[in-house]
């Protein structure tokens, strides 16, 4: 095969997956996209079996923490803690339906912070959606605010998105490292996107809403002595994270033995039962894993070299070089979404060996970025989904003008803050 036919054929296979993952024929899980892709790269020769190989054990703590996330989320889901926050943040409010929302948003940005956004987007978006139904006020000011609260608020730790853990441990970034240089981009970020969704659905929101329908937040808890054992691990395993490079241990130890202790006093009180196992969401290791082959295929063209020689040649740490990579990877995810996007900017910038601020710039980027389009972030793609079944309907073209004025103004402001971080404390 020449260079060129090379060339054609890798970029047709993977746009080929890009297509399919968005349109999803007979409602096929993108898993499917993402690891037919990788067969066809593996058998036309675009990759072979040893970089195949290679690709997926680079990102094996990455997938096991995913793993353990995914189980603490969803123990932590069957102890009614989302809904019991749901109808805590209404409560709260006081029929005042301006502060429902503002409560609505802290709440999705905590839940994202320290669960991840898959669990904002999986989770919280029906919780979500069941309460605005029983409150009778507008969904889709709600709808958008998961879709953006679970992107944006997902920039503090590294376990909050998928990107961060890639990230963090190609970089060997600890977790304390990784949350002290993000908490100020974050906070602008959070505050930036509340403010710019309130003017938005400032004519969609009404003024009040009436509490009679609102159930008392004891009666969506199952079983009290199991809600409480919920918070106090999910305070501990965070504390553990912490704790993690200090002990030598691998911060997902943490989260698998919290699962693992959810698990038992679970079962014990009669609110998990073992086939909870069959509920975790199984098809995004395929999905990932297929998307680090096809990814693979993409650097054997030489793109990553190219890139990297460049980004090398550039001043390190400067406002405009992390304007330019938060920029680039904002760009990327909306083209390709930020997950691909992610794995690319990662190789590049390993190759370039490049600053810290520009490895944390180029994750604004794409977890904050990705919300001009529906298939920006399969956390969009979710949310989008789940409120379509649940009969409210996002028109894309709302999502899209919304996005084109909102995301350049939270990158940006967030990737300066980032800079601030950097020329006060390097």
């Amino acid at each position: 095969m020449t260079g060129t036919t090379r060339m054609v054929v890798t970029l047709a296979v993977f746009a080929a997956m890009l297509v399919l993952m968005m349109l999803r024929p007979r409602r096929w899980s993108e898993a499917w996209w993402t690891m037919l892709s990788a067969i066809a790269m593996l058998v036309l020769g675009l990759v072979t079996p040893h970089e195949a190989l290679a690709a997926v054990l680079s990102g094996k703590n990455t997938l096991l923490f995913l793993l353990s996330l995914l189980a603490l989320s969803l123990l932590i889901g069957k102890s009614g803690f989302f809904d019991w926050a749901a109808i805590r943040c209404a409560r709260i409010a006081k029929g005042d339906a301006h502060s429902l929302y503002r409560n609505a948003f802290v709440a999705g940005a905590i839940i994202t912070a320290i669960l991840s956004l898959d669990t904002t987007a999986v989770m919280l978006t029906p919780v979500m959606l069941a309460l605005v139904k029983r409150l009778k006020v507008p969904a889709a000011p709600y709808v958008l605010l998961c879709a953006f609260v679970a992107n944006v608020g997902s920039l503090l730790l590294p376990i909050s998105n998928l990107t961060n853990l890639l990230f963090a441990d190609a970089f060997h970034q600890t977790f304390a490292a990784f949350a002290a240089r993000m908490i100020l981009p974050q906070i602008v970020a959070l505050v930036t996107t509340y403010a710019i969704l309130r003017w938005h659905f400032r004519r969609d929101l009404p003024s009040t809403f009436s509490t009679e329908s609102l159930p008392d937040p004891a009666s969506v808890v199952p079983n009290r002595p199991y809600f409480l054992a919920c918070i106090i691990v999910l305070v501990a395993v965070l504390v553990g994270y912490f704790l993690a490079p200090l002990l030598g241990l691998e911060p997902y130890v943490f989260a698998f033995a919290a699962s693992a202790v959810l698990a038992i006093a679970g079962m014990a009180n009669g609110c998990v039962q073992i086939r909870f196992v069959r509920e975790l969401a199984w098809d995004l290791f395929p999905f990932v894993i297929g998307l680090f082959i096809a990814v693979q295929g993409l650097e054997n063209l030489g793109i990553v070299g190219i890139s990297s020689r460049g980004l090398a040649e550039m001043s390190p740490g400067s406002p405009q070089m992390l304007l330019a990579a938060a920029g680039a990877t904002a760009l990327a995810s909306n083209i390709v979404n930020n997950l691909p996007a992610a794995l690319i900017a990662r190789s590049v910038l390993l190759g370039a060996h490049a600053h810290t601020g520009t490895v944390l710039a180029a994750l604004i980027g794409s977890n904050a970025g990705p919300m001009i389009t529906p298939f920006g972030s399969l956390a969009t793609m979710l949310v989008l989904a789940l409120a379509r079944r649940d009969g409210e309907e996002v028109r894309t073209g709302r999502l899209v003008v919304l996005g084109l004025w909102a995301v350049p103004t939270i990158v940006v402001l967030t990737a300066l803050s980032l800079s601030l971080t950097f020329a006060l404390v390097r």
